[in-house]
């Protein structure tokens, strides 16, 4: 089977739009989390809505699946200096580009070591800038027989209008994950912090969840 590594930007990212294919290989599965949330940053206002960050909450997804973690502590965008309303940027600036030098070579040592053959990546659709740098440092990897995969950020039970651009170039895959939606339910469950964000009620999401059996996946064409 194809080994498989998740890069998670931020907590939440993959249970919310990859955990049907997790669930469907959680022995070859590996994940990383890049920019994990700071204690001084659990709780953020951002455009009206507080969204509570806890890494607990992917440890529990992480026992659920009983899969492999890796926890990193690259500093995220507000630790960097930027401020809430910079968060979605276009641009990188000097200290993001060297970072997503750094992020490049660690993901390169770790396909090498993990014998990874599949990486899943943010498609950074909306420009957020953490997941821009994950983006682009995959964009510059140099190895060889690796078969890169792009997630949507936002994932397909959330409304179109959330999801932002996608990009032309890309050749969308749709993975079918009824076999597994229970599962997924469960994962996507897991993170109270950011249900609230977009549903009024749990019983809405899984509704939705259950409505559209599948995975969106994008692959240069």
């Amino acid at each position: 089977m194809p080994k498989k590594l998740f890069l998670q930007p931020h907590h939440g990212d993959i249970a919310w739009s990859c955990s049907g294919l997790i669930a469907q290989n959680k022995e070859d599965t590996l994940v990383v989390s890049f920019f994990p949330p700071r204690i001084k940053y659990y709780w953020l206002k951002i455009r009206g809505r507080i969204y509570r960050k806890k890494k607990r909450e992917d440890r529990q997804f992480e026992k659920l699946f009983d899969i492999r973690f890796i926890y990193e502590k690259f500093p995220s965008a507000l630790m960097r200096g930027r401020t809430v309303d910079s968060l979605f940027d276009k641009k990188l600036n000097s200290m993001e580009e060297q970072l997503v030098q750094e992020i490049r070579n660690y993901i390169t040592d770790l396909v090498v070591k993990e014998k990874i053959t599949e990486i899943y990546c943010p498609m950074a659709q909306r420009n957020q800038i953490d997941h821009l740098i994950i983006k682009q440092a995959v964009f510059g990897l140099i190895v060889s027989n690796i078969d890169i995969y792009y997630y949507e950020n936002f994932p397909n039970f959330l409304p179109e209008s959330k999801k932002g651009k996608r990009f032309t170039s890309l050749e969308a895959n749709e993975v079918d994950i009824s076999d597994v939606i229970e599962e997924k339910i469960q994962a996507v469950l897991l993170y109270k912090s950011l249900i609230g964000a977009y549903f009024k009620s749990s019983d809405t999401l899984v509704e939705l969840i259950r409505q559209i059996p599948f995975e969106t996946f994008w692959k240069d064409k």
